[in-house]
């Protein structure tokens, strides 16, 4: 796992920011490439107890990625969160036309200072289609194919089953309500009579 340590100042004054390394990738990285951040809060540990971390870009296609899952805190008390970025941030050659990483705790948000993402060219692999990314609406689109498939598997246990009564009604492998009636009605005279 590639893994690169950066600090940044939430506050997003110039003179609090320490020197910025760029975070570089190629094309078709991802899933193994991580970033390790250190937050400060006017150069004290920001406290990320409770938040998430989300990254958020525009790639240099000008496709987008949103992205509310790669994030995990590992010391809310020091501020250090690592983020996995998904093969999707990597989908377009050249600097992101902005990035940064996005604090929340409910419905509040602070950012961080823009950071520097560039991706180099991959000219081996083909069929790397960029796309905007985002995490929340993947995440759903697979939850519906899991329904569906479920739906789908159930459907289908029902058919069978139909198919079953049939099988047993062409058979005549069936006795009507009228039918169970008389036979219990017909036993019951026997044994009395």
């Amino acid at each position: 796992m590639a893994n690169q340590e950066l600090v940044y100042d939430i506050t997003k004054q110039p003179n609090l920011q320490t020197t910025q390394q760029a975070i570089y990738a190629r094309v078709g990285d991802g899933g193994l490439k991580t970033v390790t951040v250190q937050l400060n809060s006017n150069n004290s540990p920001y406290d990320l107890t409770g938040k998430h971390v989300n990254f958020e870009g525009v790639k240099a296609d000008g496709t987008k990625i949103i992205d509310t899952s790669g994030g995990i805190v590992l010391d809310p008390q020091d501020g250090i969160f690592r983020y996995a970025f998904p093969p999707q941030a990597f989908t377009a050659q050249g600097p992101f036309r902005q990035a940064f990483f996005k604090v929340m705790l409910g419905d509040n948000v602070d950012t961080t200072i823009d950071v520097i993402v560039d991706v180099s060219p991959n000219l081996v692999e083909f069929g790397i289609n960029s796309e905007s990314y985002l995490s929340e609406y993947e995440q759903l689109i697979s939850e519906l194919k899991g329904k569906q498939q479920t739906f789908l598997t159930e459907l289908k246990n029902i058919s069978d089953r139909l198919d079953s009564i049939k099988i047993q009604l062409a058979a005549k492998d069936v006795v009507s309500k009228t039918e169970f009636n008389n036979k219990i009605n017909n036993a019951v005279f026997i044994k009395e009579g």
